[in-house]
């Protein structure tokens, strides 16, 4: 009788930790909640942290970790190459695999995600073994960079992370949507340091909750840095006619309104521009550059199946070039004009000074105020008569008339005397008290 009683009560009334969560399981039922006292553990793992790193700077290097798992989600070349070449700094790269790939797609990518990096000449190691993914506590970081925000709760996770590194994150992409929950995610909370990419964006965070940006800091956004590089560039390494007027379409792969972006405009016009593409060929040449996704988010959904989706890219390589590396800001620079649907882009290609056409889709989210700003000198085509007489207007009366507005704006976004990287490096040399 009395050990029935007491398993009636275990299955009552039982609690695990679990990450920044516990599982409270009642009646056999398990709730997840928010655990009380867990982001004053984080914030004091940071203070440990802290303190140990200002003692260790004084005599040894100490280890950043970045850590990737897609090169086209790569923002922070200019600030890895800023600590390879500082004395008081040891960068790493990890590279973990693409969970939605099969194991065999995992191999042959993650292969491609390595030389992405080695390629590069950078620090990389592989982020798995025997098929597993490695914790990142076992390349022994002082402080980790993230890729991109999760909430997935893992070992990896800032708040787990946070017992023996100090974790920061500057975004792959821009935020330029009214997406609350890009401004709520525990992911940004449990951060020792979120660099922001506007003053405007880290208000944001105050609008949905006070404090929410007490851990931001605005330094602008490190992938601009490579315009501030004055280099030469091999058109030809790029395009196919580089001597004719040198066009991007850039379709992203948000289809569904179901809380996600709903953004893609393909559907819509996709046809279309490659139509276009045909028509203007003799004055024109062309770069496809779809959204990483947007191949699978066709096939996933029976929009496309893979025939007419082959069909389609082929129909793209044989009159341009496709391209999907991460590395872009070099066709961003030798182009002459941008149309897309997608979102980071609106502002990663402002500082080219060229045109760009945005292709908006009806009812998607609206944009936040630092996007609003930035995007007030491009050309809007709400459908493919719009965007025709505007494809003509620039490409064949060459009729740019916002250019000088789009000037000014740049100086806004660009800081010409100091890069994003120099911000982020100044910043933590001035947290561990090495200068």
């Amino acid at each position: 009788m009395e050990q029935n009683i007491l398993s009636i009560k275990d299955k009552l009334f039982s609690i695990k930790n679990k990450g920044i969560h516990k599982i409270i399981t009642v009646l056999g039922i398990k709730l997840k909640i928010k655990a009380p006292g867990i982001y004053a553990n984080v914030q004091n793992n940071y203070n440990k942290v802290l303190k140990k790193l200002k003692h260790k700077a004084k005599g040894e290097k100490i280890n950043i970790v970045f850590v990737s798992n897609e090169p086209q989600k790569w923002t922070y070349n200019s600030l890895y190459k800023k600590f390879e070449n500082s004395e008081y700094f040891n960068p790493i790269i990890v590279v973990y695999p693409l969970e939605r790939l099969n194991k065999e797609e995992k191999y042959k990518y993650q292969n491609e995600h390595y030389n992405f990096f080695a390629n590069k000449g950078f620090n990389v190691e592989y982020g798995y073994e025997n098929g597993k993914n490695l914790p990142v506590k076992n390349f022994n970081p002082d402080i980790v960079f993230y890729p991109q925000p999760s909430d997935k709760i893992d070992e990896n996770s800032p708040n787990n992370v946070s017992e023996f590194a100090l974790t920061m994150y500057s975004p792959y992409g821009v935020l330029t949507f009214k997406n609350k929950n890009n401004y709520k995610q525990d992911f940004h909370k449990f951060l020792f340091a979120y660099f922001c990419e506007h003053e405007l964006n880290i208000k944001r965070y105050e609008t949905y909750k006070k404090g929410n940006s007490k851990n931001c800091i605005s330094v602008g956004y490190p992938k601009l840095d490579e315009y501030l590089e004055e280099y030469y560039i091999d058109k030809s390494k790029y395009w196919k006619h580089p001597d004719k007027f040198k066009i991007i379409y850039a379709p992203h792969h948000s289809f569904k309104n179901n809380g996600s972006t709903h953004i893609s405009t393909f559907l819509e016009n996709g046809r279309f521009i490659l139509e276009l593409a045909k028509l203007y060929s003799e004055k024109t040449t062309w770069i496809f550059k779809p959204h990483p996704r947007l191949k699978y988010v066709l096939k996933e959904n029976g929009y496309m199946n893979e025939s007419d989706i082959e069909k389609y890219w082929n129909e793209w390589n044989s009159i341009g070039k496709i391209y999907d590396s991460g590395d872009y800001l070099d066709i961003f620079k030798s182009s002459d004009l941008m149309i897309t649907d997608c979102s980071s882009f609106l502002i990663e290609y402002l500082p080219s000074m060229h045109p760009l056409i945005r292709l908006v889709k009806k009812n998607s989210l609206a944009v936040n105020d630092f996007c609003k700003k930035c995007i007030s000198q491009y050309y809007f085509a709400n459908d493919n008569i719009e965007l025709q007489n505007i494809f003509e207007d620039l490409v064949i009366k060459k009729n740019d008339y916002k250019k000088e507005e789009r000037k000014e704006l740049v100086k806004e976004i660009l800081d010409k005397n100091q890069s994003s990287a120099d911000k982020i490096y100044n910043y933590i040399l001035k947290l561990l008290e090495i200068k």
